[in-house]
């Protein structure tokens, strides 16, 4: 199956893992040595920091955050693929709901049969206040 087929099916499992807050399987969309790379912090490279990073976004109060591709180009090779997208994200804070959305990037592998991203970034179209 080509990428353009499976990693859509991938990435909607991949968000109904966010809505359950379930980390460990966040993680494992990844490659062991991946990158996953937030706005406003640190590179989480490797799943223990990638285990933080997600520990950390799935328990913000009453989260909401989804995602999905726009465009999915994949290599001649069939190994290596590039996904771009778009997400919404929300969280509740003490001065109020924040809400986000913004653009994304997962550089996506084929390692023994099975898609794994090993590159993941993405960052606001929100203004910075001010």
């Amino acid at each position: 199956m080509s990428a353009k087929e499976k990693i859509p099916a991938i990435v909607a499992e991949w968000n109904e893992k966010v809505r359950r807050r379930d980390v460990e399987g966040c993680v494992a969309v990844n490659a062991a040595d991946g990158a996953f790379m937030p706005p406003n912090a640190p590179a989480a490279i490797g799943h223990a920091a990638m285990r933080q990073a997600w520990e950390g976004m799935l328990a913000l109060p009453n989260l909401t955050l989804s995602f999905g591709p726009t465009s999915i180009d994949e290599a001649a090779a069939g190994d290596m693929a590039y996904e771009i997208g778009t997400w919404k994200l929300g969280f509740d804070t003490p001065q109020g709901r924040h809400e986000d959305h913004g653009k994304y990037v997962v550089v996506w592998k084929n390692i023994s049969g099975t898609w794994k991203a090993v590159a993941d970034i993405f960052n606001s179209d929100v203004p910075l206040p001010g």
